[in-house]
C-alpha cells in the first residue's frame, strides 16, 4: 500500500491541522512543537507561544510522562518547579502539558499552554491523545521509519498498528472465549457489527450461525414472527412455516444491534427468552429451546435510558455482561490514512480506475475532520471521489467534499488553515474550477465564460493543476442551462 508522505521540509505544514485540532476540541488552548536538545535555550517552532516555560530545564531529571509545568505569575514561587497535581481548584494558573515526540535528542516536543480544567480533561482522554501525538511523532520523525508496521488486519478490522483499537481487539480476543453477553457501546458508523462479527468467529460457537437484526428496525406487530417465526395458517397471510432469527441464531450468535431503540414490548419479550431460553413460534403451543451468544450494541447512553425510564432495568443487566467501547474515527487518527488508502484501492481495483495513492495534503485533510458519521462517512468520502474523478493516478486535497473544511468560529476559510498563501490560491483554484465544472456537467466552454477566462485559458490551467484528466464530462450529467 503506497500513501504519499510529508518530508522533512513539510513537517510543519503537516503538524499545523493537528495542531489547530487540538485548539478546536480544548478551546481557549495553544500549541506548538518545542526544539530543545537539552542544552541551550528551548525554543518554539512555530511562534504560536509566548517563550518557553522556564521549567523544562529541569525536564530530564523528570521520569513522569506527561510532565504539567506550572506557569506561576511574576514575581510568584520559582517557575522551574513543576507540578504534576491539577488540585482542587476549578481555576488557577496556566499549566504548559510538555510531550516528546521521538528520542529526546532528536524530535520535536508537542507543548500546549491550557487552565487546568482543559489539561483535567485531557487527561481523561489517554487513548485519543495518545494517538494524536503518536501521528504528530510519526510526521515528525524519520521519513523511512513512517511506514514500518504500519497496518493490521484482525478478523477483517483494519487498523494501525499502534491504534487505540489495538487494546480492544486485546479484549475482544479474551472476552471471545467465554460465553457472557456482549454489550459494544459506539456511536454510528464505528462498524459495531464488524467487532460483533470478529467475537463470533474468535468464540468456540464459530461452526454456527451469526444472526444480525438491527432492533431499531423491528416493530410490534411484525415481532413475533420475525424472532420468533410462525407455524403455515397461524394468521393471514402465513401461507408457510417461518424459522425465527433467534432459533436460527441456536448454537451461534444473535447480534441485536441499537438495542436501545427496542419498544417496551420488545425488551418484555427479549427478557423473556434470555430468562428461560425457550421461543414459542406464532401459532404453536410447543416451546423450543434457544442456545445462542448474545451480542448487542446501540450507539446510545444506555444509563441515561435507564434513568429515563426507557429501558428496562432488569433487561439492561441481563445484555452488559462485558461492556466495550468502540472508540470513534476522532479518536483513532492513525486509522485514517490506512483506512482511506484502504477503500480507495478497494473501490478503485473493483471499478478498474488508475487511482492507486492518496497526497500528503489530502491525508491532512482527512485527519483533521472530526468524522461525525465515523468509518462509514469516511468509505462514503471515498466512493464519491472515486465515482468523480477516478480516473486521475492521486486523490489530491481538492477532489475532498466542502463540507470536510466548514469552519464554524474562524473568519478564515477552513480549508485555507495551515496553508502557505501559495498553496491557498492553488487550493482555491482548484476547489472553484471543480465546482464550475460540475455545475455545466464537464463542459468546458461554458465554465471558462462562468470564470472569467478562454477556454485556452481554462486548459492551461487545468494542466498546470493537475486537473486535465477530471475535468472531462460526466456521462449522465445534465449542464445546467445558462
Amino acid at each position: 500500500m503506497r500513501v504519499d508522505r510529508p518530508t522533512v521540509p513539510d513537517v510543519q505544514r503537516g503538524v499545523r491541522p493537528m495542531l489547530s485540532l487540538l485548539e478546536e476540541s480544548l478551546p481557549g488552548s495553544r500549541w506548538d512543537l518545542l526544539r530543545w536538545n537539552g542544552a541551550g535555550s528551548p525554543r518554539f517552532v512555530m511562534g504560536r507561544l509566548d517563550g518557553p516555560h522556564p521549567g523544562l530545564g529541569k525536564l530530564d531529571e523528570e521520569g513522569e510522562l506527561p510532565p504539567f509545568l506550572l506557569e506561576h505569575p511574576r514575581g510568584g514561587p520559582a517557575a522551574e518547579q513543576l507540578s504534576f497535581d491539577f488540585g482542587e481548584r476549578a481555576e488557577g494558573p496556566l499549566l504548559d502539558w510538555v510531550w516528546p515526540l521521538g528520542h529526546r535528542e532528536h524530535a520535536p516536543w508537542v507543548c500546549g499552554r491550557l487552565r487546568r480544567p482543559q489539561a483535567r480533561e485531557l487527561s481523561e482522554r489517554q487513548n485519543w491523545i495518545a494517538a494524536l501525538f503518536g501521528e504528530l511523532g510519526q510526521l515528525c520523525g524519520e521519513p523511512d521509519a513512517i511506514d514500518q508496521g504500519e497496518e493490521r488486519l484482525f478478523q477483517g478490522i483494519l487498523h494501525h498498528t499502534d491504534s487505540p483499537i489495538a487494546g480492544l481487539l486485546d479484549q475482544i480476543r479474551r472476552v471471545a472465549r467465554s460465553d457472557s453477553p456482549v454489550f459494544l457501546q459506539g456511536e454510528s458508523g464505528v462498524g459495531k457489527e464488524l467487532f460483533a462479527r470478529a467475537i463470533h468467529r474468535l468464540s468456540p460457537r464459530n461452526d454456527g450461525s451469526f444472526v444480525a437484526q438491527n432492533g431499531g428496525a423491528l416493530t410490534d406487530t411484525l415481532i413475533e414472527s420475525e424472532l420468533f417465526g410462525h407455524s403455515r395458517g397461524s394468521f393471514t397471510g402465513a401461507r408457510d412455516e417461518r424459522v425465527g432469527l433467534v432459533e436460527l441464531a441456536h448454537g451461534g450468535t444473535f447480534f441485536l444491534d441499537e438495542v436501545g431503540d427496542l419498544t417496551p414490548m420488545l425488551q418484555v419479550r427479549l427478557l423473556r427468552v434470555l430468562q428461560d431460553r425457550q421461543i414459542r413460534r406464532v401459532g404453536e403451543n410447543r416451546l423450543r429451546p434457544v442456545d445462542f451468544r448474545l451480542v448487542t450494541a446501540t450507539h446510545r447512553d444506555m444509563e441515561e435510558q435507564v434513568r429515563a425510564g426507557r429501558f428496562r432495568l432488569d433487561l439492561w443487566y441481563r445484555i452488559q455482561g462485558v461492556s466495550l467501547r468502540i472508540p470513534p474515527l476522532r479518536e483513532r487518527l492513525m486509522d485514517i490514512p490506512v483506512l482511506a488508502t484502504a477503500f480507495l484501492l478497494e473501490g478503485a481495483e473493483r471499478a478498474s480506475l488508475p487511482m492507486r495513492s492518496v497526497s500528503a495534503d489530502a491525508l491532512r485533510a482527512l485527519c483533521r475532520y472530526r468524522w461525525p458519521g465515523n468509518v462509514r462517512e469516511l468509505e462514503n468520502e471515498i466512493g464519491r471521489i472515486l465515482a468523480l474523478y477516478g480516473d486521475a493516478d492521486r486523490l489530491e486535497r481538492w477532489m475532498l467534499s466542502d463540507s470536510l473544511f466548514a469552519g464554524k468560529h474562524d473568519p478564515l476559510p477552513a480549508s485555507l488553515s495551515g496553508l502557505t498563501l501559495q498553496e491557498a490560491q492553488r487550493d482555491l483554484e482548484q476547489r472553484m474550477i471543480r465546482h464550475v465544472l460540475g455545475r455545466y456537467g464537464g463542459n468546458r466552454s461554458r465554465s471558462a465564460r462562468a470564470l472569467g477566462l478562454s477556454r485556452q485559458g481554462l486548459l492551461k490551467k487545468l494542466k498546470r493543476l493537475g486537473m486535465e484528466r477530471v475535468a472531462r464530462p460526466l456521462p449522465g450529467v445534465l449542464a445546467e442551462k445558462g
